[in-house]
């Protein structure tokens, strides 16, 4: 299992969504590692209690022109 979040808006169509920032959270999806949850730094801004995070790493992922910052979720 891999889990990718990215917080930004989306447009529904049908049943679906679209747009750039659900293809940010498919590819920050497809860089976690088995069984890690990644997050991109907007989606954490405001860090929840009791939610332990990585440091942040900057990940260069296609179809953007700068880098994002990402932090690991520690659930285990």
């Amino acid at each position: 299992m891999r889990i990718g979040l990215h917080t930004t808006t989306a447009q529904r169509q049908g049943r679906a969504y679209r747009g750039k920032g659900v293809h940010i959270a498919a590819r920050i999806a497809a860089i976690a590692e088995a069984g890690e949850i990644l997050v991109s730094r907007d989606t954490v801004a405001a860090r929840p209690p009791g939610v332990k995070l990585s440091e942040p790493r900057a990940v260069v992922l296609r179809g953007l022109s700068e880098p994002l910052e990402v932090l690991s979720v520690v659930w285990r």
